[in-house]
């Protein structure tokens, strides 16, 4: 069955739904989605409860607006990682390890919402994507593909798996360390969030060798 697009077509609407999505983003930085109420989000927004209920059935209808709006953020930082130049796969690493802990860090309590809920509403959540994830997961991907060498042994699969399989890594434990620092499987790791940021290039980087490199 197909979702909806929720995004408006109109301008007007478009104005409206901003105004709901940055009254949404604001009340995040101080409570969680669940705490948060209609009537929060209409005084956010500059109007009325009445008007709320005329564009969305409920509060996780903005949900997909949500999405859709760090998908955008997510592409523009995308792009920002792909103008670097890097001299060796260690670099590109580190740096793609550091930049995506500030990414998600200075966005913790959206991603928190889109994380919690992507499994309750996955059915919603998803719905017409501006940025489709598996696009830009295999963007990162290509980022660290450059560092392979054509002389290498290894398959072409072979290196686009533990590309995958490095990204897959770094997005979680990163996540974990960000969203769930005090819970399992982040208590897992007892060093504090700076000094994993530092030793997780480190252990990325000798995966990936065997894979990219002549021998």
């Amino acid at each position: 069955m197909s979702v909806p697009d929720l995004r408006p077509k109109q301008k007007r609407s478009q104005e409206t739904h901003d105004k709901f999505l940055e009254s949404l983003q604001n009340a995040l930085q101080v409570k969680y989605f669940e705490h948060i109420s209609i009537k929060e989000l209409a005084e956010g927004a500059g109007v009325s409860v009445g008007t709320f209920y005329r564009r969305f059935e409920n509060k996780e209808a903005l949900l997909p607006l949500l999405y859709d709006a760090f998908g955008k953020e997510l592409g523009e930082w995308i792009e920002e990682m792909e103008a670097l130049e890097c001299s060796s796969l260690e670099e590109q690493v580190t740096i793609l390890c550091e930049s995506t802990h500030m990414f998600l860090d200075a966005r913790k309590s959206v991603f928190r919402t889109i994380h919690l809920n992507a499994r309750l509403h996955s059915d919603t959540i998803f719905a017409n994507p501006t940025l489709d994830r598996n696009e830009a997961y295999s963007r990162l991907s290509n980022l660290l593909l450059k560092f392979t060498h054509k002389s290498s042994q290894k398959s072409d699969s072979m290196k686009q798996h533990a590309a995958d399989m490095v990204i897959y890594m770094m997005i979680n434990g990163l996540l974990d360390k960000i969203l769930y620092p005090n819970l399992t499987p982040a208590i897992a790791c007892s060093m504090s969030q700076a000094s994993f940021v530092e030793q997780l290039p480190k252990m990325l980087v000798n995966y990936l060798k065997p894979c990219f490199s002549e021998l």
